[in-house]
């Protein structure tokens, strides 16, 4: 009877002895292994939107060494993605991995292979990745491994602050009613030529869907939740609410009326960006990767970044984040090699080197864990550690549906929490086809 004992003795210890391993592996505490040297993965094809260059020399770099796997990066242009996509994969020339950006996964999650929580367990990934990466998560596996992670910040021009006699930018959505009059110059005709911030339209307002969503999620509203296993829209539509979505966009539309000391914006000025490359707006709401092209566009702007201001009641800190994850494709013909890869290029070397590569924060709390001396770093590893998004079921319709609200309150058509109802019923609509 002993030798049976000892025997189960040995298999428990090896088996838990390999989940060790596992675990400090994709936790970055330890070099993941590279597999068995007798199984050989072939070729792994991933498509992404990220530059060439940049993929390609991370790839080479960090993971040239594998002996058993060969990882061949795709640039595919972001207009054209989707279509591509479609279409290679209908003439089963798809790729075996893609990166999945968190406002597509509605829409292609039946096209993924989900990874199981045996090989990456919910609450490993939740300990290594940032909250937003948390969008991946299913009851039945997670749908991409995240990968990047692109939040929203403030940009603010120094020399407007600075003429104006203020020391430093609102951190504070309720300290901009008393700044818009101390910055806001018009000419003699009444027209606005510099202004405080670009709120109020649509048209003219870069990122106003992500700005708008901002406010709604800091507001409290998730605007989309899952329910019973269905996707439904989630946005408190009632006017008297005091952290409701209806103040929200209330105070997003306040910089747009004339009849306000607020006014700060109308839809005769030129687009947001271009004017804040122009030295004429003060605040302008970006992503962080606007940093490089900003300071290119105008080199002579004396400009700064922030973390996005919060709502003077908000329970937590939060701005929008633009995440992008690595997905296996569930019609690949080799599943065991995406899955290696998957776990390869999702390690702290390679995700750290891409961000590093791009400008970008990375998507691991171990390498956030680490603060940058870096003035600009600073600020965009504290905005990616507070990213959230929300389950966008088609982004060109919601963007519609976005810009039709504020039309409609710009206009008097609507009030606000009558557009807003509109808005959610119009989302509802657009989720009712999708199953969690």
């Amino acid at each position: 009877m002993e030798k049976p004992k000892i025997f189960q003795t040995v298999v428990i210890g090896v088996f838990m002895a390999l989940l060790i391993i596992g675990f400090l592996g994709f936790s970055g505490k330890i070099p993941f292994p590279g597999g068995s040297n007798d199984v050989n993965y072939g070729t792994v094809t991933i498509w992404g939107s990220i530059p060439a260059n940049i993929m390609q020399a991370v790839i080479s770099e960090k993971l040239g060494n594998q002996k058993n796997i060969t990882i061949k990066y795709v640039e595919k242009k972001k207009a054209t993605f989707a279509s591509d996509f479609v279409e290679a994969l209908a003439s089963g020339n798809g790729p075996d991995l893609f990166l999945l950006s968190q406002d597509e996964i509605v829409r292609n999650t039946d096209k993924v292979a989900l990874v199981p929580y045996t090989t990456i367990t919910e609450r490993d990934f939740k300990d290594t990745f940032i909250e937003e990466g948390e969008m991946f998560l299913r009851p039945e596996g997670i749908v991409a491994i995240p990968f990047t992670i692109d939040p929203m910040v403030m940009y603010w021009n120094r020399d407007i602050f600075t003429n104006a006699s203020l020391v430093s930018p609102p951190s504070r959505w309720s300290e901009f009613y008393g700044l818009v009059p101390q910055i806001v110059t018009r000419n003699s005709a009444g027209d606005i030529t510099r202004s405080f911030v670009s709120f109020g339209e649509y048209q003219n307002v870069s990122h106003a869907k992500e700005i708008l969503s901002t406010f709604i999620m800091q507001a409290g509203n998730s605007i989309v939740t899952s329910k019973n296993g269905f996707l439904t829209a989630d946005i408190e539509t009632d006017a008297n609410s005091q952290n409701g979505a209806a103040r929200a966009v209330g105070f997003f539309t306040e910089f747009a009326r004339p009849d306000k000391d607020s006014y700060s914006w109308n839809r005769s000025l030129p687009y947001s960006r271009s004017m804040f490359d122009a030295g004429d707006l003060a605040l302008y709401f970006g992503y962080a990767s606007e940093y490089g092209d900003i300071k290119q566009k105008n080199p002579h702007l004396n400009f700064d970044i922030t973390v996005m201001p919060q709502a003077d009641q908000a329970m937590k800190k939060l701005t929008f984040g633009r995440m992008q994850g690595i997905a296996m494709v569930k019609f690949s013909k080799n599943l065991p090699g995406a899955m290696h890869a998957t776990l390869l290029l999702s390690g702290r070397d390679v995700v750290g080197a891409v961000a590093s590569m791009s400008g970008l924060p990375p998507v691991r709390r171990d390498l956030l864990s680490v603060r940058p001396t870096d003035a600009v770093f600073s600020v965009l590893y504290d905005s990616a550690l507070i990213a959230h998004a929300w389950q966008d079921p088609s982004p060109r319709d919601t963007d519609q549906i976005f810009r039709g609200m504020i039309d409609d309150i710009s206009s008097g058509r609507l009030k606000v929490s009558q557009a807003l109802s509109v808005l959610q019923n119009s989302l509802g609509k657009l989720l009712v086809q999708y199953r969690q």
